[in-house]
């Protein structure tokens, strides 16, 4: 309460409730509209996140990071490839693709060698330690993926691959 200064008598002070709009600039009270129920990235963004969190625990482990698991399972997967490539399919920044290159380089678990259809380009490609460091991994990475999709049929989830690749193809013409 604050007093007035020829009488003292008590006034009450005029308050807005918390959360009440004052003006211009303030935040407005919005009712909710649930529009993240059927917005697809943010799906898409949690299913994934919440995988890789499972993984996480076992890439740990294995002292081996999240981006040199994308880069061992590019590799793994489509062979020897060239710094640009493994950019490409990993969607890691160059940069950042060249320093998990070389860690992965530093500890044995891949080797660069100057390509043979361009000495300007180096090709990077999985070692013996690093497929056993893949292998060590991917059960269980594959178990994750089961349990994601356990009551997922065969070709729910072909058409589920299949749809996201199209996706991704829509979304590349985009950028």
């Amino acid at each position: 309460m604050q007093r007035t200064p020829r009488n003292k008598t008590p006034i009450a002070r005029s308050r807005k409730p918390r959360g009440v709009n004052a003006g211009r600039g303030s935040a407005a009270a919005v009712a909710p509209d649930k529009w993240l129920d059927t917005y697809v990235p943010y799906h898409l963004y949690r299913v994934t996140n919440k995988l890789n969190a499972r993984l996480q625990k076992r890439l740990k482990a294995a002292r081996i990071n999240s981006s040199q698991w994308r880069v061992l399972s590019v590799l793994r997967a489509y062979g020897s490839m060239s710094i640009s490539q493994i950019v490409e399919a990993t969607l890691m920044e160059q940069p950042t693709t060249s320093r998990v290159v070389a860690e992965l380089e530093r500890v044995g678990h891949v080797q660069r060698r100057t390509s043979e259809r361009d000495s300007r380009t180096a090709e990077v490609s999985i070692t013996a330690a690093g497929l056993e460091a893949f292998n060590g991994i991917v059960p269980f990475a594959l178990k994750h993926q089961s349990l994601a999709f356990r009551d997922v049929d065969a070709k729910e989830l072909a058409l589920l691959v299949d749809i996201l690749k199209r996706i991704e193809y829509n979304v590349a013409l985009n950028d």
